[in-house]
């Protein structure tokens, strides 16, 4: 539970990788940089609501094949967000703040875990209950080209930060979608492991569905308190894959 969980955290977090001001450096052909991820980030944390689906891809510390999960993620800018990993017995994560609710489903268990809405990851509340203060920080953004599965593409590394919440200090680098122009590969690097994210198929609706923030769970599952330290804890060599 708690490796599904930190991978979550990470995704969604990559989104609110912020650093102090600093000067920019130019991009090619005089494209600002900054100007050209805040460009991509600011048509999603403008929108009513953004769904994607998820591909997470994990680094084995130990040189094995990476770990790869699949889910889907709703986020409404200024209320809430979930993720449902789509992995057999994967964990369902709902974040939302007008029902002051951090809720966790594990299906194996068969429960619902609950806590405040205060005590969610605090980079991921700010992205929620502040969605456009990424749209006003100097992201310290770099052009890089990578080479993701075989194919070169263009994006920008931002400035190492750290993301707190036990999770390290983290290098970020995101690229858009060449048709949309949309976010489309998001790396974070830390000292544990490496996470790839492609959000597949992102799509900004018109308007929010508040619904799109509710537990598959069936109805009357039973809850327990959860302690978001506990789970998000935990520099991931250790934990089980």
């Amino acid at each position: 539970m708690r490796t599904a969980l930190r991978i979550a955290a990470l995704s969604v977090a990559a989104w609110s990788a912020v650093a102090p001001s600093a000067g920019r450096s130019a991009g090619p052909a005089g494209v600002d940089p900054e100007e050209a991820v805040h460009a991509m980030l600011r048509r999603v944390v403008d929108a009513p609501e953004a769904t994607a689906g998820i591909r997470m891809e994990r680094s084995d510390p130990f040189g094995g094949p990476p770990d790869v999960e699949r889910g889907r993620l709703w986020y409404l800018p200024g209320r809430g967000l979930r993720y449902r990993s789509e992995r057999k017995g994967g964990h369902e994560m709902v974040i939302d703040r007008e029902r002051d609710a951090f809720l966790v489903y594990s299906p194996a268990q068969r429960l619902v875990y609950r806590a405040a809405f205060a005590r969610s990851p605090s980079q991921i509340r700010r992205l929620i209950a502040d969605p456009g203060r990424i749209l006003t920080k100097d992201l310290r953004s770099t052009p890089e080209r990578r080479v993701i599965r075989g194919a070169p593409r263009a994006g920008y590394r931002l400035r190492s930060a750290s993301l707190g919440d036990s999770l390290g200090e983290v290098s970020t680098w995101i690229a858009a979608d060449p048709t949309s122009g949309l976010p489309r590969w998001i790396a974070i690097d830390s000292e544990a492991d490496s996470v790839l994210v492609e959000l597949q198929g992102l799509t900004l609706l018109k308007h929010a569905k508040p619904r799109d923030l509710t537990l598959s769970a069936p109805k009357g599952t039973p809850e327990e308190p959860l302690n978001p330290r506990e789970l998000l804890e935990g520099s991931g060599r250790g934990e089980s894959r």
